[in-house]
Order: C-alpha cells, then structure tokens, then sequence
C-alpha cells in the first residue's frame, strides 16, 4: 500500500511499506538423511520425505523511489528498499520413507527468526537517464544488493540433531560448537552496473530504430541463492563434514550470470 506520494516541480518520489503473514503453510522436500535416530541401532540412514506443517512466515519492509527531472533531457532515479523475511515460528517435521514402516516424528523445528532465503532482502539503485531531441537515448544504473541468506535444513534444527540413534543424547555434543554450525550463512554485498541505449529513425512512413543493453558490466561473481543439505542429520555427521578440508555434503549455491548482452533492431509501420 502505498504511504505518501511527493510531486514538487520536478521531483517526484513514492513510499511505500508492507508486512504479509503467511499461516499454516507446509512444505514437503526429498533427500537422503544420514545420523536420524529412532530407526534403531542397526539404521541411521535412509532417503526420506520431509513434511514441514503448521509453517508461519513474515514478510515486512519499506521501498522508496524518486526521480527527478533534472533538464528536458536529463532524468536522475534512484530507488531504496529494506525488508525483513523471516520464518516467524517453530513448524512441527515429519519424515517418510520406503526404508521405514512408521511415519518419524521429531516434533518441533527451530526455525523461528531464522531468514527465508530467495533472494537480497536490502537493495539500493541510483541511475539516470538522457533522451536527446534527435531520438536516441542512453541510461545507466547502479546497483547494490544484501542480505541474501541460504535456506537452513529444517532436520538439523530439530531434536534429532543432538540425538543419537539410541534416542539418548549424543556423546561429545557441544553446544557452543553447535551454534556455530547451526548459523545461518549470509551471503556477500555485491553492485552490478547495467547499461541501456538506443536511437531511432523516421523514414518516409517507416520507424526504424535499435537498442542495445549490457547488464553486470563488471562482471561481478556473486551467489543469488543457495541451500543447505540435510545429508548430515545430526551434530556429530555435521561437524565431521565440516572439519574436512572440502566438505562433501556442503552448502549448494547458484551464481549470477557474467557481462550479458541484449540487442535489438525493429521497424514499425
């Protein structure tokens, strides 16, 4: 909704907040599990179904635009935007599976105040915009983005995690060293500068013109996303990938793509 709205000579700018809850929401995820307890001494591992319920999640921020009008030619824009998306309670977790008869219930995951992962949730663009009298144009823009988090394993917030197969407590489970491996890992801050441009033609009846834009100029290496595995179940799986030199069950991660380019010629009649 928006809050207020700014027109003064040239300038022009628009606030605006929201909030969004989410109830009740369930998510159902598939993987192989490796530490779960309650299958018994002689079974800790199994491809599983993993059945989120009962999952509440809060989506609250503010944006920002302005622009302004500098010259008949020249416009100046810029945008803000600050958001908090989180998971705003204790969702209860299931498992299924093929390799087990009963449905494995480890009750609450802790997950509140964790973020919800899916993309920057704080961004910032400045940019302007030049339209020249004989029809062509150019526009540039920088961005900035952070406060982009990995989606958490649900399984390793539950008590399954300091659990052994036996159901007792885990020998040697710390829980300093537990935190720590249960942080939720933020991702860099990163800019991208994109440019626009074109120009046009009037040809007898015919409009004849082009653009071209160049989007991550600097070919900025950056993560728009990623996950952790819920391969390691448990405290003591965890911590054993982790102290190896290059896990095998680590976090997954997506990259944004380098310099790309875009061109187009068009005639309209």
């Amino acid at each position: 909704m928006p809050v207020t709205f700014l027109e003064v000579l040239f300038l022009k700018a628009r606030l605006t907040g929201y909030f969004t809850q989410i109830n009740n929401a369930t998510e159902i995820s598939f993987y192989y599990a490796d530490g779960l307890s309650g299958l018994g001494r002689n079974s800790t591992t199994a491809f599983v179904q993993e059945i989120l319920t009962g999952i509440d999640k809060q989506h609250l921020g503010l944006e920002l635009g302005a622009e302004a009008q500098l010259t008949s030619t020249l416009k100046l824009k810029t945008a803000v935007a600050s958001g908090q998306f989180i998971y705003n309670n204790n969702p209860d977790l299931k498992l299924t599976s093929d390799d087990f008869i009963e449905a494995q219930d480890y009750g609450e995951s802790n997950l509140k105040n964790y973020r919800i992962a899916g993309g920057p949730q704080r961004a910032a663009q400045i940019g302007f915009e030049y339209r020249d009298p004989d029809y062509w144009w150019f526009g540039t823009t920088l961005n900035y983005f952070s406060h982009a988090f990995a989606d958490v394993s649900p399984l390793a917030r539950t008590s399954n995690f300091a659990t052994d197969s036996d159901g007792l407590p885990l020998l040697g489970y710390d829980e300093n060293i537990a935190l720590d491996l249960l942080k939720q890992e933020q991702f860099d801050d990163y800019f991208l500068l994109n440019a626009v441009g074109g120009k046009s033609w009037r040809v007898k009846n015919y409009y004849i013109g082009f653009f071209v834009s160049v989007n991550n100029i600097l070919d900025e290496l950056y993560k728009s996303g990623g996950f952790e595995q819920s391969r390691n179940a448990n405290f003591r799986t965890l911590k054993a990938d982790r102290d190896r030199e290059q896990p095998v069950f680590g976090s997954k991660y997506w990259y944004g793509t380098g310099t790309s380019y875009y061109g187009n010629v068009y005639i309209r009649f």
